[in-house]
């Protein structure tokens, strides 16, 4: 059997296909080449997005530091002001202690003055919560033997004296005395902190005998919330003046 010779027309359908395989290769490969170049760009835009995003946190942490800095400067600012401040109280301490020291008797370590200091000391912490009277009452005779009890009061302690009247020495008048106000003492005693309060009453030897224990006896009644002292005739002298 004779060969039929392959002409080049022959051959054409199997370029045509040949070429096809190629095409579609081609185009296989364009598609992968895109898709590879989608994917670099879409990476060098996450690189980038991850770049400012380093930056931005450098940043921060800088605007962290500084601020971290400045605060930590601030806190020694504070501490020294501070340091400056407790120096500069142990001083007024020390010029304080020296002065109360001079003003007892003397400068020397005494111990009779530090005992001193250290119940001015307590009696200043109490008065913070107590509220303490004193009463006084001095008596004033007339040629014809009558006798005239001036009253004072103050509501501090070195405070200023305030004038009360007449203690009237019978209990009746004495009653209806304190009833219209007692000139004033009645509502200074009023005022107390918080109801916690001492009253002390004394009398010097002029005025009408034990009429500070009937104004004390009177007053108990009337302010029951006070602790009331009654300290007869006075060691000091001078009352009400």
């Amino acid at each position: 059997m004779r060969r039929r010779k392959t002409s080049h027309l022959d051959m054409l359908p199997l370029l045509d296909v040949f070429m096809v395989v190629l095409f579609v290769f081609a185009s296989i490969q364009e598609d992968q080449l895109e898709s590879s170049h989608a994917h670099r760009d879409e990476l060098e835009q996450e690189v980038t997005t991850l770049q400012r995003r380093l930056e931005a946190m450098g940043e921060t942490a800088d605007l962290g530091e500084k601020r971290a800095l400045a605060a930590a400067e601030r806190a020694v600012q504070r501490a020294e002001s501070a340091e400056g401040e407790a120096a500069r109280m142990a001083e007024a301490l020390a010029s304080v202690r020296a002065k109360a020291r001079e003003t007892a008797g003397g400068a020397g370590a005494d111990p009779t003055v530090d005992e001193t200091l250290r119940r001015q000391e307590v009696l200043s912490r109490l008065l913070d919560h107590f509220s303490v009277f004193e009463i006084e009452i001095a008596g004033d005779v007339d040629p014809t033997g009558i006798v005239s009890n001036r009253c004072c009061y103050r509501t501090e302690l070195a405070g200023t004296w305030t004038r009360c009247g007449t203690v009237p020495p019978r209990t009746a008048e004495l009653s209806a005395w304190l009833d219209d106000g007692a000139a004033g003492l009645v509502d200074a005693l009023r005022k107390t902190k918080g109801g916690n309060a001492v009253t002390i009453v004394r009398q010097d030897e002029q005025a009408t005998y034990r009429v500070a224990g009937a104004l004390g006896s009177a007053l108990r009644e009337r302010f029951a919330e006070h602790k009331l002292y009654n300290e007869g005739v006075a060691v000091v002298t001078g009352l009400c003046e």
